[in-house]
């Protein structure tokens, strides 16, 4: 690869990355500032549509029931934060 073509590359990568970052940005402006309750009910509205959704689905009850394997990395965090919780004397 050339010098001009590498640097043109590069140079589209990060004003591809700058875009992104805008996109983002934009998604969830709306979020920033919201109480917990608010977010708490943004969520609940959230879950109800997956739902909704879920049940349009021929195959509900499997797709329901699906867990996708957790990764070594995320059950060691988990379990991390469970004793952490618990150390704290909580149940």
């Amino acid at each position: 690869m050339s010098a001009d073509r590498a640097a043109h590359f590069l140079q589209h990568l990060a004003e591809r990355r700058s875009s992104l970052r805008e996109e983002i940005e934009d998604d969830i402006s709306g979020l920033r500032g919201m109480s917990l309750d608010e977010r708490g009910k943004l969520l609940e509205s959230v879950c109800r549509d997956a739902m909704a959704i879920l049940h349009g689905r021929p195959d509900f009850e499997r797709a329901i029931q699906h867990q996708d394997q957790r990764s070594a990395e995320s059950m060691s965090t988990w379990l991390r934060l469970v004793r952490r919780y618990r150390a704290d004397g909580r149940h």
